[in-house]
Order: structure tokens, then C-alpha cells, then sequence
């Protein structure tokens, strides 16, 4: 026996909103959780994101650095490597070694990785200072306040050889004060002298 069309017809249409109050379910589940996996990935990509990724984002910008001792550098950032990042402040230039920085400000929420070109290390844009013979005064890691102005000589592994110069004068023979071997780690900065840029 059949019961009236009417209610075989309304219970229809309870299934129907059933199925579609379902879809909604799954939809809505589905939603959360890609939202939740979004998030998950952000997360997780934020975590990988290194110091380099951030300074990266704000190539082009006028930044402040300050070194580990306390002097604090000014300038457009110029270029990002992973091991360091060249400032530009007029006709002066400043490498910083990255891992040498305590604090840096002009940097927003944009992270940028690094490009599948070549990386160059701070030992390669030391020896391409040798061999320009820029005269440069490197800062260095200790307790006192110490400066080495002169010439990269060489460019080891881990090591430069600097020929001294006198203060306020130029790479002439007869202003040589010797040479001086310093650890690559023990590099705060490399600045460009003022009769030439890095």
C-alpha cells in the first residue's frame, strides 16, 4: 500500500536537504581543513625562513645594522648573500657578515629565498677586494674597539693576510706598516676607504 504522493514527495524532500545539509558538512571540513594545512605549511615555512630570507625582502631599502660591537651601520642594502650583505651609504660601502649582527631595523614581513644562482661566501667578496687592491678598513670582534686599515694581500680559506696603512694616507710604498693575519670569523665589517668603494 502507497501512501499519499504529497508526503512520499515531502519526505523526498528531507532527504534532499539532508544530503545537502551533508554537502555542506564536507564542505565546510574540507575548508578547515586546508585552512588548518595553510596554516600548518606557513608555519612551517616561517621556521625554515633565515635571517638572509628577510634581508632579501628588503633589498633596495634604507636599513640599520648593528654589529655584534655595538656600532651601529647606515645605508641602502645593495646586495644579499647568505654569509653577508653589502650597504651602500653614498660613496661609502660596508660588508656585514650576517652572523655578526645583534640587531637590524628597516626590515618588514617579507621573506624572500634564496635564487638558484650562485652564492658567493665572504671569503669570495674578500678576494675580490684583493684583487681589485681596494684599500679597506675592517672592523674587528674584540672586547676594545679595533680597526685595521690597508690592502688585502690574501685571501685563505678562513684567513686574510691585510698589509697595513697608515691612517689618512695612501697605499704608497713608503706608508706600509706591515703586514697582519686575521681569522675570517674575527671580521665584524669591511668598509671601503674613503679614496675608493667597495
Amino acid at each position: 500500500m502507497t501512501g499519499p504522493p504529497f508526503a512520499a514527495y515531502r519526505g523526498d524532500m528531507r532527504w534532499d536537504a539532508l544530503f545537502g545539509d551533508l554537502d555542506a558538512q564536507w564542505h565546510a571540513a574540507t575548508q578547515q581543513d586546508l585552512e588548518r594545512e595553510v596554516n600548518e605549511l606557513s608555519r612551517v615555512e616561517s621556521a625554515q625562513a633565515t635571517l638572509a630570507d628577510a634581508l632579501r625582502g628588503a633589498l633596495g631599502r634604507e636599513i640599520s645594522a648593528v654589529a655584534r660591537n655595538g656600532v651601529a651601520h647606515h645605508g641602502q642594502l645593495q646586495r644579499v648573500e647568505a654569509q653577508w650583505v653589502l650597504l651602500g651609504d653614498g660613496a661609502r660601502s660596508v660588508i656585514l657578515p650576517i652572523h655578526k649582527l645583534l640587531r637590524v631595523q628597516g626590515l618588514d614581513g617579507a621573506r624572500v629565498p634564496a635564487s638558484g644562482r650562485l652564492r658567493h661566501t665572504l671569503a669570495a667578496a674578500l678576494r675580490v677586494l684583493a684583487r681589485n687592491r681596494a684599500v679597506v678598513l675592517l672592523e674587528l670582534d674584540s672586547l676594545q674597539p679595533t680597526r685595521v686599515r690597508g690592502v688585502l694581500d690574501q685571501v685563505g680559506a678562513d684567513f686574510v693576510v691585510v698589509m697595513q696603512l697608515a691612517d689618512g694616507v695612501g697605499r704608497g710604498r713608503d706608508n706600509m706598516q706591515g703586514s697582519v693575519v686575521l681569522p675570517q670569523d674575527g671580521l665584524l665589517s669591511i668598509m671601503s676607504s674613503a679614496e675608493n668603494e667597495l
